[in-house]
């Protein structure tokens, strides 16, 4: 199925992602979520919640990482192209592969 207007229309309608929060909403929730922590006894708590706290603390206050990709140079190598005229004459073209342009192998 190609990939056009119509169609992308007709995908965002299926969509999973929900709608965003209005400001409002998002500001009470805020408000909501810091009276609970001011509310909340640190000490009554057993070891596990205080890590499943710290666990969805971090989540929502540390930036997603991004995947690493290392990037490795190759070596340059070097090829060899023999043009054969109709004459039967060899013209012999070496280049490397680093920076290289197809018509400089043509000579």
């Amino acid at each position: 199925m190609p990939f056009n207007s119509k169609t992308a229309s007709k995908a965002g309608k299926i969509s999973k992602r929900g709608k965003s929060l209005n400001i409002d909403l998002r500001n009470d929730l805020k408000t909501l979520i810091t009276h609970i922590l001011k509310d909340l006894d640190y000490n009554t708590l057993n070891n596990s919640q205080k890590l499943k706290l710290l666990d969805i603390a971090l989540k929502h206050s540390l930036p997603k990482q991004s995947i690493e990709q290392h990037i490795v140079e190759d070596i340059p190598q070097d090829i060899k192209i023999t043009i054969v005229d109709s004459n039967g004459n060899e013209k012999v073209n070496r280049k490397s592969l680093d920076n290289f342009k197809f018509k400089d192998l043509a000579g």
